[in-house]
């Protein structure tokens, strides 16, 4: 049984029919009534950019990460900025994202880039994520 979110954190809030005013309620509805496995990039973007289920969208990231270290709902490595912009230091078990970091580190002059800029902004702030995580 792929349970949804909602269950998962035994929310009991009701979700109304009608349209929310705002984009941000009408998103958080939707996300609630998804499973783990179907949340997508833009889910896990805003829920690290809104501080809402930081920890499992911490995983969804790495997920997507591994796939596509590339990841960006709007630009390239958004994803790995997103997650480089979150306090981690609440959280006990980084080696994942450790891991992760060293094998985007080593992958890194094999991956594509439109343009030399973005390669360079890209490897500055893995740098600075490696430097973050005392790798």
């Amino acid at each position: 049984m792929r349970k949804t979110i909602k269950e998962i954190y035994c929310l009991n809030q009701s979700i109304q029919e009608a349209e929310q005013e705002y984009a941000l309620d009408n998103w958080y509805n939707r996300l609630i009534c998804k499973s783990v496995d179907e949340i997508d990039i833009e889910d896990t973007s805003r829920m690290l950019s809104q501080n809402i289920f930081v920890e499992l969208g911490i995983k969804r990231a790495l997920e997507i990460l591994s796939a596509d270290p590339l990841a960006g709902e709007m630009y390239e490595g958004q994803l790995l900025g997103l997650l480089y912009s979150i306090d981690l230091n609440e959280f006990e078990d980084l080696s994942q994202l450790k891991l992760l970091l060293q094998q985007i580190n080593n992958i890194l002059p094999d991956l594509e880039w439109p343009d030399e800029e973005d390669k360079k902004e890209y490897s500055e702030l893995l740098t600075k994520f490696i430097k973050k995580m005392n790798l």
